[in-house]
């Protein structure tokens, strides 16, 4: 048991179980809430009876045996097992946000694997609504040992605990929430820019003719963007919304100049580049969603 600094400690002195093993020589320690399974799989790679340990795992059993490692912190211990369990499910990883996402989660991080965490946070920050990230896991009846200033907090708590205040590392839903706010920061921007003294129409036509061409554009991008939903923007945290949905919405907004409105052929685009740069923004936020470094959390 000494793999184990859980085990260590209790077989100690100061407790019942380290009092019991001096005085009889053995101690039984009952452990109800483990999967015995699991447990006796741990026991062979502890006491090296390889033969014994399964190259395969379900992701399922992975996360079971995920919850026993952290808590009787063995990563070490297994990580040769681990890294070879986690090659052999990897081509099943999810491309998109499913119910499966917290366990693949709750792996990648207690077994430390850096590419998939980074991976899985990525989907989890570009697709939750903030309301669906849960570590505790409906199909096993059991908490994950996610730590929250991984997944983050609600943002309406007033109660700040100590990682959060000391974290420079962002969290999942710290990154979600300011995407979104970004991306209607966009929408924000463009339609002040709209109404400035700066002309967008590089038209050779009269200056009433460029105005008016800044009014169509600045008109068809608040009509299209509230007929989308996306003005006025919603307050944080943006509850019930998705980076990839506000990003699919935005990139969905019709903007359309007076030029193509009156069949000037000879313009670059139909709103002038003002839809190409909300595009080329948008991207830029998106790209910024690229998943956790698991090294800061270390």
């Amino acid at each position: 048991m000494g793999a184990s600094p859980v085990f260590k400690a209790m077989l100690k002195h100061g407790f019942l179980e380290g009092l019991t093993l001096r005085a009889k020589g053995k101690v039984e320690i009952p452990l109800p809430d483990d999967d015995p399974l699991c447990f006796a799989i741990l026991m062979d790679i502890v006491h090296g009876n390889q033969e014994k340990v399964p190259r395969e795992l379900s992701l399922r059993f992975m996360t079971v045996m995920a919850i026993l490692v952290d808590k009787y912190r063995l990563q070490v211990c297994v990580s040769e097992y681990s890294d070879m369990w986690m090659d052999a499910i990897n081509a099943t990883i999810p491309k998109t946000f499913t119910k499966d996402l917290a366990h693949w989660l709750c792996v990648s991080w207690v077994f430390r694997r850096p590419i998939e965490f980074a991976h899985v946070t990525r989907i989890a920050e570009r697709e939750s609504n903030g309301q669906d990230l849960d570590t505790f896991s409906e199909e096993l009846k059991e908490e994950l040992p996610i730590p929250d200033r991984i997944i983050g907090m609600d943002a309406s708590s007033n109660h700040f605990p100590p990682w959060f205040i000391n974290s420079s590392a962002d969290t999942i839903l710290e990154r979600r929430e300011r995407a979104i706010r970004h991306s209607f920061d966009i929408l924000d921007r463009y339609n002040d820019m709209l109404q400035s003294a700066a002309l967008r129409c590089t038209s050779k036509r009269p200056e009433s003719h460029r105005y008016t061409c800044n009014n169509v554009l600045m008109s068809s991008l608040l009509e299209s963007s509230t007929t989308l939903g996306l003005w006025p923007p919603p307050d944080s945290p943006y509850y019930e919304l998705t980076f990839k949905s506000v990003a699919h919405s935005i990139n969905q907004i019709q903007i359309v100049s007076f030029c193509s409105h009156m069949g000037y052929t000879n313009q670059s685009s139909t709103s002038h580049g003002v839809k190409a740069e909300i595009g080329s923004a948008l991207e830029k936020v998106k790209t910024r969603l690229s998943g956790l470094n698991l090294r800061e959390f270390d």
